[in-house]
């Protein structure tokens, strides 16, 4: 029993010595052995003060031959600048002794929660994580803008109400235009709509856009899916603009509503009243239909309706005028089951007659080979439609409901990028749609979507853009 003692003490103490020996050697002192980041800035893009944001990730590499270890992970600003870490899933402000093996590495996960700035405008909030390697201070700085905004929970609107454009409004759990109620957007107005949340009008909506400074409706999310790829290019953020049965007299002009599960559905009403007036405005990568009338009165002019999981524009029976619009589908984030534009007079169970569906100087294009579609009842009711001087993706037909209008498949954009999901539908040279339209039609829109004349050369083009060079 005592030799075994003493030998196991042995053993033991010759261990001690070994490990002792491995701990000095394998762990570097030398400061040029320090670590490299996958970046140097980690950027969060403009962010809602006092609102939580998705997790970002650092990735933090040792490349050396040996192993590190780190004296020290902190935050320079202590946790008060709002932006806060997690190492090793741990949350905190400071992490001592943080070993990282040789050809290794470990993520640094990021938040903020950006304290209210009480000023108007947008401020940068800096912070930074400090490494403490072998004596020497490595750093990676962390960026966010910070914008106040005003946070709406379930708001009704149940009185006459402006809003300006002093701060964006963030929505939850919707907004509501009660019957009677009149809501007014000015210029520069931006509403952002968290998760399914929309806007419900029973009531009334003017939205007072000014070129080069719209209404934007959009979703709330101002991260990235991917580096490239902002979630504000991806449809299906937000619900849409749904504007009910009861409600009349809707003025909607320079909005750019983007980026929800639909643009703007309108409720059946009484024909023999506008329940909608859009004009220079733009509809685009929404996951349904873009533009969904049924059975009203609505008057459109120099729009862009664009990528939409749906149509882009879908009537159901009604009375409507388009001039100058541009309806162009193509649509690539999923399965696309619509085309630009749908004509209908079918409500399944009954008739909806659609008593005149006028389309003038407009280009109706998209990645598939017909980008006009209908469903027409057989038992006599009303479906009444005109294309004057447009360019159409589509089959060609001829007669006194088609003048001066073409019939091609014509992609001459200026940008399709379904990679990044940018896209850009002012007309390239090559259009066939310069110059084929009629200049009285013109005459209602003399510029286009962006403010480009269109009567000072030989002929206005079909479409809301003009071509210049």
């Amino acid at each position: 029993m005592k030799l075994y003692t003493s030998l196991w003490a042995a053993i033991s103490l010759l261990f001690s010595a070994f490990v002792a020996c491995d701990d000095t050697d394998d762990y570097s002192t030398s400061p040029s052995h320090l670590l490299q980041f996958s970046q140097d800035t980690l950027f969060m893009d403009t962010l809602f003060t006092e609102v939580p944001t998705a997790t970002q990730k650092l990735m933090v590499y040792n490349r050396n031959p040996k192993a590190l270890r780190v004296a020290s992970i902190s935050l320079a600003g202590e946790g008060k600048t709002g932006f806060r870490i997690n190492v090793d899933g741990i949350q905190g402000n400071r992490f001592d002794q943080v070993e990282i093996a040789a050809g290794d590495s470990m993520y640094i996960f990021v938040e903020a929660t950006l304290p209210k700035q009480h000023q108007a405008g947008i401020v940068l909030a800096k912070d930074s994580i400090r490494f403490n390697v072998n004596g020497t201070t490595q750093e990676v700085k962390l960026r966010a803008y910070a914008q106040d905004a005003q946070v709406w929970r379930g708001q009704v609107i149940d009185r006459d109400m402006t809003v300006s454009s002093q701060q964006p409004i963030l929505i939850y759990d919707s907004l509501y235009i009660d019957t009677d109620a009149h809501l007014t957007l000015e210029a520069g107005a931006q509403l952002y709509f968290h998760g399914k949340a929309g806007l419900h009008v029973r009531g009334q909506l003017t939205v007072n856009g000014e070129q080069g400074n719209p209404v934007v409706f959009r979703g709330d999310r101002t991260d990235k899916l991917f580096p490239y790829l902002p979630y504000d290019r991806l449809p299906g953020q937000w619900g849409g603009i749904h504007i009910y049965k009861e409600s009349y007299g809707n003025s909607i002009r320079h909005a750019d509503i983007h980026g929800g599960e639909f643009g703007i559905r309108c409720d059946s009403s009484d024909t023999n009243r506008e329940k909608l007036r859009l004009e220079h405005s733009a509809i685009r990568q929404v996951s349904g239909n873009a533009l969904e009338l049924r059975h009203c009165l609505a008057t459109i002019g120099n729009c862009e309706f664009s990528n939409a999981g749906g149509h882009c524009v879908s009537l159901q029976g009604g009375h409507y005028d388009f001039t100058h619009c541009t309806l162009a589908n193509y649509f690539s984030w999923s399965t696309r089951q619509g085309v630009a534009l749908h004509l209908s007079n079918d409500g399944g169970t009954h008739a909806l007659p659609l008593t005149a569906a006028a389309f003038r100087n407009c280009l109706i294009a998209g990645s598939g080979e017909d980008e006009l579609k209908g469903e027409r009842r057989d038992d006599g009711t009303a479906f009444e439609y005109l294309f004057s001087h447009c360019l159409i993706n589509s089959t060609a037909e001829t007669g006194e409901r088609f003048p001066g209008t073409i019939w091609a498949k014509d992609d001459h954009f200026l940008l399709l990028d379904e990679d990044t999901q940018q896209y850009d539908f002012r007309l390239n040279a090559s259009s066939a749609a310069i110059n084929i339209g009629n200049k009285d039609d013109a005459q209602a829109y003399p510029t286009d979507r962006n403010g480009v004349p269109r009567l000072t050369d030989e002929a206005p083009d079909a479409g809301c853009y003009e071509y210049h060079e």
